[in-house]
């Protein structure tokens, strides 16, 4: 399939501990952050935003589990033009998370292929009214690559990493179009083997016009 997508990347890290907590709070807003915005949390003092992460996770019991869910998008150069834009969307995908848990967001311009931004979605899975854990399972995931899909108007490209997949804590790597490419089927969905990371694509219910 020769064609680019905007892309949703799902990351989890559920060993991630202090570190990787400390990662989240300072990686928002790194050398190539043009734009943070934060719910619930401090956006602009990474240290402070650790402490509210943390303290609401202690609060209800969490300390030590799955502490974040990040949903990394990547914008094609005519989806996202602008930091602004890049914003704009990487809000709306968050949209239906917003009342319920604290969010970090971190809009990075860092010109890879066709795009110029991409953002960092950090969602903190306890939910500050119940306590209870939020799950990155196929429910959420999906009804965040729809928002997506739908916010833009175009479809998109949902990857969720394999199961005990080594990689950065910080993850600062840009998803992109050539290293997440996989073999699809008929539905938009990779090939299914074990060593390759789910793929589907969503389509807006609907499309724009350009």
């Amino acid at each position: 399939m020769d064609k680019n997508y905007d892309i949703i990347k799902i990351i989890t890290h559920a060993d991630g501990g202090e570190e990787y907590s400390k990662n989240v709070s300072e990686y928002p807003s790194n050398e190539d952050s043009v734009a943070v915005r934060g719910y619930g949390v401090d956006a602009n003092d990474p240290e402070n935003a650790q402490k509210q992460f943390d303290t609401m996770a202690k609060y209800h019991g969490n300390e030590g589990k799955n502490q974040y869910i990040q949903f990394m998008m990547s914008f094609l150069r005519e989806t996202a033009p602008d930091a602004e834009t890049a914003m704009s969307i990487a809000d709306k995908v968050v949209e239906p998370l917003k009342d319920e848990h604290q969010i970090y967001i971190g809009i990075h311009k860092k010109q890879r292929g066709d795009s110029d931004y991409h953002a960092h979605d950090y969602v903190c899975t306890t939910n500050m009214k119940t306590g209870n854990l939020l799950h990155p399972n196929n429910k959420l995931n999906f009804t965040v690559a729809q928002n997506y899909a739908d916010a833009i108007g175009k479809p998109v490209q949902l990857v969720i990493e394999k199961k005990n997949k080594k990689k950065d804590l910080e993850t600062n790597d840009t998803p992109t179009e050539q290293n997440n490419a996989q073999s699809e089927n008929s539905n938009g969905q990779s090939g299914g083997k074990k060593n390759e990371d789910f793929t589907r694509i969503f389509y807006p219910h609907n499309p724009s016009n350009d």
